[in-house]
This record gives structure tokens, C-alpha cells and sequence, in this order.
């Protein structure tokens, strides 16, 4: 299985609203991609942290979704009014599942 881990910074003031926007438009596009697998969403209240996870089956699934890809670029296009600072990605694979 394979991940992408997206940290942003939120401001904390609008962290609920993004957090809705997230969970309402976001996330109902990205369950209908190819390979999808699951998604994590950790934050710090305090301080508007945010860890999102994205779990895909093959590798190939998550290059789909890349950070050059219309999809990408319309969920993220989406928080960015709430954003304090420029979206850190990562692409990793899981090893270990428990």
C-alpha cells in the first residue's frame, strides 16, 4: 500500500470551517478515485496543525492523484483560502500496518 502525507498549516481560527470543507467536499471526491483506500486527517487545535493521510492500493493509483493532477489541484484549490503557509507533501510507501 501506498501513502501521500500532505501537512498544512491552518489558521487556527478557521480550522472547523476547514475541516467542513474538507469532510464535505474534499473527501467524497477523493473516496471515488482508483485505489483509494482510506484518509486521515490529525490536527493540533492550537496551533492550526494539519497531518493528511491518503492510502492507496498501488503506487500507480496515487501518482493519479499527484500534486500536478486536476484532482489534486481542485482539493487543495479548495483550503487554501484557509491556509497560513504553502502544503508540505510527501509520498511514501507502508510498510507496517497494524
Amino acid at each position: 500500500m501506498y501513502a501521500r502525507v500532505t501537512t498544512i498549516q491552518i489558521s487556527p481560527y478557521r480550522l472547523d470551517e476547514a475541516i467542513g470543507v474538507l469532510r464535505e467536499q474534499v473527501v467524497p471526491t477523493i473516496q471515488q478515485q482508483n485505489g483509494f483506500k482510506g484518509y486521515l486527517m490529525l490536527v493540533d487545535r492550537g496551533t492550526g496543525n494539519s497531518i493528511n493521510i491518503t492510502l492507496w492500493e498501488e503506487e500507480s493509483d496515487r501518482q493519479v492523484s499527484s500534486p500536478n493532477s486536476e484532482y489534486y489541484r481542485n482539493a487543495i484549490g479548495k483550503v487554501v483560502p484557509f491556509l497560513t503557509d504553502a502544503p508540505l507533501i510527501e509520498d511514501l510507501e507502508l510498510v507496517i500496518q497494524v
